[in-house]
């Protein structure tokens, strides 16, 4: 499942970001980004992950996921859509 990102700029300045790996991230992402109209000073980039990096632990409750990372790359908002 991809993990997509929406990361949100207002007058060059970085508010933060939006996380969803969801079955319907993608989607979800759109509908985050028309919420921030860059009329009013947004700038917004979209990104999608292409790998993730994982550190397991072995131990004698069994494998556990110690830290996780994603790999992201740049995404195109779909037409209509604030950039």
């Amino acid at each position: 499942m991809s993990v997509y990102r929406l990361v949100i700029h207002r007058h060059g300045k970085l508010l933060g970001h939006f996380e969803s790996g969801t079955p319907w991230a993608e989607q979800a992402v759109m509908e985050v980004a028309a919420l921030f109209p860059d009329t009013a000073g947004y700038q917004l980039s979209a990104q999608k992950s292409i790998e993730e990096r994982r550190l397991l632990a072995s131990g004698p409750e069994g494998v556990q996921i110690i830290h996780a990372e994603h790999t992201f790359t740049p995404l195109e908002l779909a037409a209509g859509s604030p950039t």
